[in-house]
């Protein structure tokens, strides 16, 4: 027995000079009576410079604080408890603060008695050096025109970028408002990925596309029999996303009956399924989305007033993209590129005068119509073709917007077309199967295309 208490010292005292943290321990009088070569590498202080005198000399910034009972929360032996985890700052012997985690807990001897204290700093100057460069880093990438699946380098969205990186990291309820099409869903998710919730669930509900009955089964769960066609206990929503977000969208169109029920729900962060008692607690974070002026429907008396403060804590409002016009070259880039993924195809923009087009037209769908158009020409072109012209483009869209301007457009890109057919045949010697591979097309194309420009 007494082989095995001298090896345990050994080890013992092996384990505190080996561990990659400052360790001392102090007595009931707080002088240090420990002192392990970390803790000098730290600190700067040697043990003959440091045993016997009081863990004061190490100026923590907790320690110094004229707050009794911050020192009394913080130091285990004036707490009789565990000093807890807590990040602060340390004055070294040479004066330089370092930014330091400090772990503590109290000794007991036989008697339940503290006899002293034992304690760990860990020096994190690399982590929040690192916490810093990721910051600069998003801030930097949303400068740029993108901040996780979000795209737009426009001053309005760099505000956006800018708020939903500081309302990511707490629990408030979230209001979005914005036209249809703005992305307003994304923008959720974008919150949600960010937030310290990202490794949970991620839910959406469209609350304006179920009628009442099925909504609120839906978002509070049923029990079986509650109704026809309810076969078996089911749990909804609020239950399902539980640790993570629930993301309630177009929640203008829900009825003042259900408000009435989500706003308890909210309250108590309890629900209790349709037909059933016995409430259940939640733990879910909600972003509310409408694409209608919440405070118009609430002076109608559509809305609840009180529903509506529960669930517009922090209120984001999209810009449409006619407001944006400046990130429509970034989100037509974006978009060239996942199509080009999802169709196997490898085309590398769009003609000028499309581009030009794109940013005369004032897009009423907002993101999402630039969205289809551009999905639109990927499904009409050849695999050969490179370049998004007009004649890829939905007919009834070029027609419809500013129409001497896009017949000036139509004239000039056929004269363009003209010149490639010219030139290929040209170069081809007038071989239509040999100009047809030199424009990436076909023989038929050719002549399909020579019929079109009359040639």
């Amino acid at each position: 027995m007494k082989k095995l208490d001298k090896i345990n010292h050994y080890f013992r005292e092996a384990l505190l000079e080996t561990i990659p943290c400052a360790v001392f321990m102090v007595d009931q009088s707080h002088q240090i009576i420990y002192w392990n070569r970390s803790a000098e590498e730290i600190t700067g202080y040697n043990e003959a410079e440091i045993v016997g005198t009081t863990c004061d000399k190490l100026r923590l910034n907790i320690c110094a604080t004229q707050d009794p009972e911050v020192r009394k929360t913080f130091c285990p032996l004036l707490s009789g408890g565990n000093g807890g985890e807590v990040e602060c700052e340390m004055r070294r012997k040479d004066g330089s603060i370092v930014p330091v985690i400090r772990k503590s807990r109290p000794v007991f001897d036989d008697q339940k008695h503290i006899i002293g204290a034992i304690e760990a700093l860990i020096d994190v100057s690399l982590i929040k050096q690192a916490r810093a460069e990721i910051r600069l880093l998003k801030h930097e990438i949303a400068r740029r025109g993108k901040y996780g699946e979000l795209v737009g380098r426009s001053e309005k969205m760099q505000k956006l970028y800018e708020l939903i990186q500081v309302i990511s990291k707490n629990d408030a309820n979230i209001m979005i408002e914005g036209e249809t099409g703005t992305g307003k869903e994304l923008i959720a998710r974008t919150i949600h990925s960010e937030s310290n919730r990202s490794d949970k669930i991620f839910l959406a509900v469209n609350c304006g596309a179920l009628p009442e009955s099925l909504l609120e089964a839906e978002l509070f769960g049923h029990k079986r029999g509650a109704f026809t066609g309810a076969v078996e206990d089911r749990e909804g929503c609020f239950e399902t996303a539980s640790g993570g977000t629930l993301f309630l969208d177009e929640i203008g169109e829900m009825p003042l009956s259900s408000q009435v029920k989500l706003l308890r729900v909210l309250q108590e962060k309890e629900v209790t399924r349709v037909g059933d008692s016995l409430p259940r607690s939640i733990n879910v974070r909600i972003i509310a989305a409408s694409n209608k002026k919440l405070t118009d429907l609430v002076k109608t008396k559509k809305f609840r007033e009180d529903l509506y403060y529960r669930l517009h804590v922090v209120g984001l409002t999209v810009p449409v993209l006619a407001e944006r016009m400046d990130d429509i070259q970034d989100l037509v880039a974006h978009f060239i590129a996942q199509f080009n993924n999802e169709y196997k195809k490898n085309i590398e923009g769009c003609s000028p005068k499309v581009m030009d087009f794109l940013l005369s037209y004032n897009w009423p769908g907002n993101v999402r119509e630039l969205k289809h158009v551009i999905e639109h020409a990927f499904a009409v072109t050849t695999n050969a073709q490179k370049v998004i012209t007009l004649d890829s483009l939905p007919s009834e869209l070029v027609h419809q917007n500013k129409p001497g301007l896009m017949h000036k457009y139509e004239v000039m890109e056929i004269v363009d077309e003209r010149k490639q057919v010219a030139d290929a045949l040209t170069e081809a010697k007038g071989n239509k199967a040999y100009a047809a591979r030199i424009l990436g097309i076909t023989r038929a194309g050719l002549y399909k295309k020579m019929r079109r420009l009359n040639m």
